[in-house]
């Protein structure tokens, strides 16, 4: 459980960057309570967000935003975070986002892989649906529910929303806010040997679930969600391993990191580089600077000798390193799609919703890129499978690894 544990903290990182901008409470009622938030988030956004309105119609925006407000009574709490997350979701920007409170959760932890979405971890008291995929949500199928989620989670493209969606499934408020689940206590579904096995849930403090996971041997890019940037010899493929997980420096300088790295490189047969940034949310992206200048440099910058991956959760930052090395380097891509535009808004700032408890992000600066598309696409596209995950395998390495090395 270390590496998920590592994943949230990286998560919870990233989603704190930026300054706050806080609004005092109100001495109001619950009417009062929301209307004040939804009046300094319409009032707000607009001004603070490099800009808005980019492809999404201003009348449209306070249009519904004057709906919400108008149904205030009428709506329960949850839904209104919905209403919110869909009124945020619409600005069509992966970085302008709301984020409901998550400190209780049902205690699951989902990843969808190409043959379906897997309970990859659950509480100690579940571990029996661990490896099980999911099929139902209160009676609904899978499918209905993702398309539920569809514009209340912010996202630009297939890959992110694949990346967010598995994580909307255990927030309660979410799913009480779509009406799939009524009250605290959500059933799912889980394909089992004898057929469906329906399991009941109730939400917990997140500090005190006890996960438990059914895969035990870890694949090298499981083993240090810890670490910002790591990287491992594999003498018997002459062959580096660099996993870069966060853009930013640990209590050890990037710079001194990499110096060291290269330095190994020189001192040692290594015939092939793997740059590995698909567990990357972003940061910093001027972090990798000394790395990028130096490959680009080096006699392994060529296609059969340096390779990067990336997928779905290679955002923000990550996503500028990673057009940095497509741009200005020979390497190979291998993965997935990244999960956010080339071109996209970001730098992110936040609003404090103080009386709900919401907090809202956006973005404070816009990043051209000459690339194309919805995502940075892979040279080579290998989807994660839930098969080589139980196993312990990673396809994306092992095809690199099963190369020829070029020497």
């Amino acid at each position: 459980m270390k590496r998920l544990v590592g994943i949230a903290l990286i998560i919870a990182l990233i989603s704190l960057t930026g300054c706050y901008q806080e609004r005092p409470k109100t001495a109001g009622n619950r009417h009062d309570a929301w209307a004040y938030d939804l009046e300094f988030l319409v009032q707000e956004l607009p001004r603070r967000h490099k800009n808005l309105f980019f492809q999404l119609d201003k009348e449209t925006f306070y249009r519904r935003a004057k709906e919400i407000a108008g149904q205030i009574d009428a709506l329960t709490d949850p839904e209104l975070i919905v209403e919110l997350s869909r009124l945020v979701a619409s600005v069509g920007d992966a970085h302008t986002a709301l984020y409901p409170d998550r400190s209780r959760l049902y205690p699951l932890w989902f990843y969808w892989f190409k043959e379906g979405i897997y309970a990859i971890a659950a509480g100690e008291e579940y571990g029996g649906v661990v490896d099980l995929e999911l099929k139902t949500i209160n009676g609904r199928p899978t499918e209905e529910v993702l398309a539920m989620l569809r514009d209340v989670i912010s996202h630009e493209n297939e890959a992110a929303f694949k990346s967010l969606a598995v994580g909307c499934l255990v927030i309660p408020s979410i799913m009480q806010g779509l009406g799939i689940v009524d009250g605290d206590v959500c059933a799912m579904g889980f394909a089992g040997e004898a057929g469906e096995k329906v399991v009941l849930f109730e939400p917990m403090e997140v500090d005190k679930i006890k996960y438990v996971s059914g895969s035990t041997k870890l694949p090298l890019y499981r083993r240090h969600g810890d670490l910002y940037y790591w990287y491992e010899y594999l003498p018997d493929y002459r062959t580096l391993y660099f996993q870069y997980n966060v853009c930013g420096n640990m209590d050890r300088p990037f710079r001194e990191f990499c110096e060291e790295m290269f330095a190994f490189i020189a001192d040692n047969a290594v015939d092939r580089l793997i740059v590995d940034l698909r567990l990357n949310g972003g940061g910093n992206s001027l972090v990798m600077g000394p790395f990028i200048s130096r490959i680009q440099k080096s006699s392994l910058n060529d296609p059969d000798r340096l390779f990067v991956i990336i997928g779905r959760r290679t955002f923000s930052s990550a996503i500028l390193n990673a057009l940095q090395l497509k741009e200005t380097t020979a390497a190979t891509f291998v993965g997935e799609p990244t999960g956010g535009r080339p071109s996209h808004y970001g730098e992110v700032g936040a609003l404090f919703l103080t009386n709900t408890g919401l907090k809202v992000t956006y973005s404070k600066k816009y990043f051209q890129s000459a690339e194309e598309g919805d995502s940075l696409y892979p040279d080579v596209l290998i989807e994660p499978s839930f098969a080589a995950y139980k196993m312990g395998e990673d396809p994306v390495v092992d095809w690199i690894l099963a190369r020829p090395p070029r020497v």
